[in-house]
């Protein structure tokens, strides 16, 4: 698996999920005046981020593992069909 390209969706869908995150705390206003909902906005950004930083990188890995999983299947396919063509060459 190629480590840096996980890590680079990881950290732009990171990036992606924050802003989400601080775009949400913005529209969404909080009524609430406790110490508890200060700073919803961080909290938010931080959420969003963690989120998008397993996400990314979880949709990375799968893509990278797909691409394993079909090219093993191409080459045993490729191989299949030689050994079926030797075995006809040797029964003609």
């Amino acid at each position: 698996m190629n480590a840096k390209l996980i890590a680079f969706s990881a950290i732009v869908t990171a990036f992606l999920g924050a802003g989400i995150g601080f775009v949400i705390a913005h529209l969404l206003p909080c009524p609430y005046t406790s110490q508890m909902y200060k700073n919803l906005d961080q909290k938010y950004a931080i959420i969003g981020a963690v989120a998008g930083l397993l996400i990314g990188s979880s949709q990375e890995m799968i893509r990278e593992l797909k691409q394993e999983r079909d090219a093993e299947e191409d080459l045993l396919r490729d191989l299949d069909k030689a050994i079926r063509s030797s075995t006809n060459k040797k029964n003609y």
